[in-house]
């Protein structure tokens, strides 16, 4: 299930091996506490390793899946040891502190003995789940792991097994009614597209327009940007974009789920390998002297990859697959959890594809009159002659009584320009300047934002209608979404963008950082004459300065460890560094391994040698009662050293329905061996009648030690 087979195979072998071998070592209290030891400074160091490898997201799942040989030594130490079950003091540090103190002032405990083969069965199972998502998804799963957990449970002592496999039936049919319904709700909330991100959708993004509240984004390092020698840096980092606006919600009407599709790729003469972003590009794309830098940061399959609006190309990136989409959204499918490459930009050209007519300049008719009404108070459009006005326009002049028309129809004091007033803005420039100085002359950057609009827009003015007329102060979302609507009532196609801004440099490390808080919206132009999409951002440009993001007191900390981590983890897998870290891992593991191997190897014990080990050199005199040890182990483990085998069998009364038999054989087995007097061989016939009944009385209880640990 972890696609681990190799080592699973190794795993279960050891752990099984107790039932077939002989050989088994007196662990005390002392040895178990430092086996524990070892085992949570294995669990740290695996911890710390699969950080590095990995986001922090998916590092406890993958830890998880290292429990079971994470856990081994502690079952082993139960499995070969002559108790067959663990103090619970060992592991606890105070407790077992405790015990010491206890045992030097002479004062008395109770140990209480925890069986550690249910924790590494329960280790297991959990393992298997998280170890592959696409397994554990499977019918065949889920009656695997019923089975399996059945399994256990019936060997345990005194169970009933009619009224187990009703429970399990019940647990079973608990557990298909929550998969269906996880996968309902996913599908609901993901409105179908289960496929995809939930963070993020290439084809559908909420904004926050008309919810009042505070723009909140992490400060965590998201991507970083190193450039070439003195090579420009981008402002702007492009991760999707939208053309249907419809309350507060930016869509992409035009394409299905399935229009990525993958990228061209070319190599040069010298080897290198570029991914080519624009369908049919040329060599022009991957010309030496197009300006580039690299990118780093932490991925998942289907990642946006943020990029410049006029990005040409990529190489260095090891990637299982690049797609690209009609509007230009970029998703990869990385080899490693950590990327890094370098990027071409300033070409010149876009990866989208040129704009829709139909959807690049729809104006939705809840905000069409507010749009109209604000192009002809700034003087971007004007309003022609008055037989030549359409119902809508004329509608302004003369609108009707409601609470929404009589809210929007002030124009802040100034006249609508007349065509004969009108001076005609013939160039996209000219029409770019006049609403970028518009917005910062009149408009401010917040993330406080105050602005209440209900979805029934009928009697409730539009979110970006009392942004534009009424309250002029919002954050990005409002800029892009009423610049765009603006500029297609000029009649210039528009879309929607989302990603990143490049505003923090950090000099020491010669870098640009991109935080969650540099998170932002703008809008695309399309440049007829050039034949391209241009970044167009009427965001004031102090929006950065103007608003102090909240960091904590280790938020400095946290970006040391987000830099170590991915910087070490590129370094480990580089070729050139893959033998070294394997000899390094190697050696500590043979180090450890043969020191182990060397105490265990002089510690060891064979069971049938117990009595010689405890140091009695004098004759063995056995009885019939002596035919009941294997049985016996089965159920109570190794008889420890030292202790007598009557005094051991007088813990199996919790396993037998009749104990009096049980004290009767010792009775008689006790006489057999030290009574000087002849013994009558009637007793001995019956003792070894009483023998077979105990042996028959155990065998149903054959390999479970749960209740007797339990309840001791």
């Amino acid at each position: 299930m972890s696609n681990r087979p190799a080592i699973g195979l190794v795993l279960a072998l050891l752990v099984e091996a107790s039932h077939w071998v002989r050989i088994r070592w007196d662990f005390d209290d002392e040895t178990s506490s430092r086996a524990w030891q070892f085992t949570s400074i294995g669990i740290g160091l695996a911890t710390v390793l699969i950080w590095l490898d990995g986001d922090r997201y998916t590092a406890l799942p993958s830890l998880l899946t290292w429990m079971p040989l994470l856990l081994v030594p502690m079952q082993f130490i139960q499995a070969f040891g002559m108790r067959g079950s663990l103090p619970l003091h060992t592991f606890s540090f105070l407790a077992n502190q405790h015990r010491k103190r206890n045992q030097r002032l002479g004062l008395t405990e109770t140990v209480i003995y925890l069986n550690f083969g249910n924790i590494y069965f329960i280790s297991t199972m959990v393992a298997s789940t998280l170890g592959s998502r696409a397994n554990a998804s499977t019918w065949g799963f889920l009656v695997g792991t019923i089975t399996l957990t059945g399994w256990m449970l019936l060997s345990t002592p005194r169970t009933r097994p009619m009224a187990l496999i009703l429970a399990l039936l019940l647990a079973a049919g608990m557990a298909v009614a929550g998969q269906l319904g996880l996968q309902r709700a996913q599908e609901w909330v993901s409105g179908g597209a289960g496929m995809y991100d939930p963070k993020f959708n290439p084809n559908n993004v909420s904004t926050m327009i008309g919810r009042p509240g505070v723009v909140q984004q992490s400060p965590d390092i998201v991507w970083r940007l190193r450039p070439f020698d003195k090579n420009p840096i981008p402002s702007l980092l492009r991760t999707a974009t939208y053309n249907t606006y419809r309350t507060a919600t930016w869509e992409n009407q035009q394409i299905a789920i399935t229009d990525f599709k993958d990228l061209d790729t070319r190599e040069t003469s010298d080897g290198e390998a570029f991914y080519l972003l624009k369908e049919n590009a040329d060599q022009m794309a991957i010309r030496p002297t197009l300006p580039r830098f690299r990118l780093r940061g932490a991925a998942a399959p289907e990642t946006p990859l943020p990029l410049p609006g006029d990005a040409a190309s990529l190489r260095d990136f090891a990637l299982d697959g690049i797609e690209r989409n009609t509007f230009g959204c970029i998703r990869i499918f990385p080899k490693e959890s950590v990327i890094d490459g370098t990027v071409l930009w300033h070409a010149g050209t876009n990866p989208e594809k040129p704009p829709l007519p139909s959807e690049d300049l729809k104006i939705p008719i809840s905000e069409q009159k507010v749009i109209h009404q604000i192009a002809l108070e700034i003087g971007l459009v004007c309003e022609p002659p008055l037989k030549k006005q359409s119902t809508l326009l004329r509608s302004l002049s003369s609108p009707p009584v409601s609470t929404r028309e009589d809210w929007i129809t002030p124009i802040h004091g100034r006249s609508i320009v007349r065509e004969k007033d009108f001076k005609r803005i013939q160039s996209l420039t000219e029409k770019l300047t006049l609403i970028r100085n518009w917005f910062r002359a009149h408009f401010e950057y917040s993330r406080k934002l105050t602005i209440y609009s209900s979805s029934y827009v009928a009697v409730s003015p539009t979110g970006i209608a009392q942004f534009l007329t009424r309250e002029r102060k919002g954050h990005c979302e409002y800029f892009a979404t009423a610049t765009a609507l603006l500029l297609r009532e000029a009649g210039i196609p528009t879309r929607y963008a989302t990603g990143y801004a490049v505003a923090e440099r950090d000099p020491k490390r010669r870098e640009f950082v991109i935080r969650g808080t540099h998170g932002h919206a703008w809008c695309r132009v399309w440049d007829e004459n050039a034949g391209v999409w241009i970044d167009f951002d009427t965001t004031p440009p102090d929006w950065m300065g103007s608003w102090t993001p909240t960091i904590s007191s280790t938020q400095w900390l946290d970006d040391g460890l987000k830099r170590y981590r991915e910087d070490f983890f590129l370094w480990r897998n580089q070729p050139s560094n893959h033998l070294a870290v394997m000899l390094a891992m190697s050696s500590i593991a043979i180090g450890v391994g043969a020191i182990v191997a060397t105490r265990l190897w002089k510690s060891k014990h064979r069971a049938e040698n117990l009595a010689k080990s405890a140091g009695y050199a004098g004759p063995i005199i056995r009885t019939p009662l002596h035919n009941l040890e294997p049985q016996a182990r089965k159920q109570l483990g190794y008889r420890p050293l030292g202790q007598t085998y009557a005094d051991w069998l007088t813990r199996l009364p919790p396993f037998l329905s009749d104990p009096s038999l049980l004290e009767e054989a010792i009775a008689l087995h006790q006489r057999l061996r030290f009574d000087p007097q002849p013994v009558p061989s009637e007793q001995n016939k019956q003792l070894i009648e009483l023998t077979q009944h105990l042996c028959e009385a155990l065998k149903p209880l054959h390999g479970s030690t749960t209740l007797y640990q339990n309840r001791k």
